[in-house]
């Protein structure tokens, strides 16, 4: 343990898995509660071995690696931060289509009257129905298209382009990501609203009905209509829906070697 060069290939190593720890935080399916932390942590120790050999080394780890040699342990400090970032910026970016479907699904819940509903469950606690199908359908498309496989193909395209010594934070890249982030609730109003239009049409005439016959109890009415005329034009849109997700993460992929090269040192000149 006494030679530079050990340090500086165990510095290396930690790098890469800081950074696949960071994109796994928010990466879809890698993200997801379902997948146990202790397996999430062995996959990415795995996954830091496999690309290690194809990694460059950037000539300041050897200077690093020197410094780590006499215990100057704070020198790895800021990289540490830095690679975290980076993966976790580029896993907020993969995870905006799930996000916006759920944001669009939680806004039928509410149309629809099943978020009440919800919280009556004792078994499922709050979690809603048509969000918790939205996102399963989209899970299943995304593995289905093998956005997985394409998700780490990026995240091996990110080594080559940022080095584990340098990172920009850029205007232009805070910019992408605010727009980027808007996008959640404009695709998500345009995955929810041929639905919430047809449910706004039927609470206006049931407002009608209950002026023309004010002895119906329309309230009680609206329940169950809202959730037949809501799971019906859903059941019927659920082709549309399963398409214009897969343009959505075709375009979700050329976001994310956007970010990559916004996020290299000197990226703003390659975008």
């Amino acid at each position: 343990m006494n030679d530079p060069k050990l340090y500086t290939l165990m510095a290396t190593w930690l790098l890469i898995f800081v950074r696949i720890i960071g994109y796994f935080v928010q990466a879809p399916i890698f993200g997801s509660h379902h997948v146990p932390k202790q397996v999430l942590a062995g996959f990415a120790a795995l996954l830091a071995i496999v690309l290690y050999p194809i990694v460059p080394v950037p000539p300041e780890m050897f200077g690093i690696g020197a410094e780590l040699h006499y215990t100057h342990y704070a020198a790895l400090v800021p990289l540490i931060f830095s690679q975290f970032v980076v993966g976790l910026t580029i896993g907020y970016i993969s995870f905006i289509i799930m996000a916006a479907v759920q944001f669009g699904a939680e806004l039928l819940d509410v149309q629809m009257g099943l978020s009440v509903a919800a919280s009556f469950d004792p078994g499922q606690g709050s979690v809603n129905m048509i969000r918790r199908m939205m996102f399963y359908i989209a899970m299943i498309l995304y593995l289905l298209m093998n956005g997985h496989v394409k998700q780490l193909e990026a995240l091996r395209y990110s080594f080559d382009v940022i080095p584990l010594t340098g990172v920009t934070i850029t205007p232009r890249l805070i910019e992408m990501l605010a727009e980027k982030t808007g996008l959640i609730f404009t695709i998500g109003l345009q995955i929810s609203a041929p639905v919430v239009a047809a449910l706004f049409i039927t609470q206006v005439g049931l407002g009608l009905l209950a002026r023309v016959a004010p002895q119906m109890n329309v309230f009680m009415l609206s329940f169950p209509l809202n959730i037949m005329i809501g799971l019906s034009l859903l059941s019927a849109s659920l082709l549309l829906f399963s398409e214009r997700l897969g343009q959505l993460y075709d375009d979700q992929l050329y976001w994310m070697v956007r970010t990559i090269k916004l996020l290299a040192a000197g990226g703003a000149g390659h975008v």
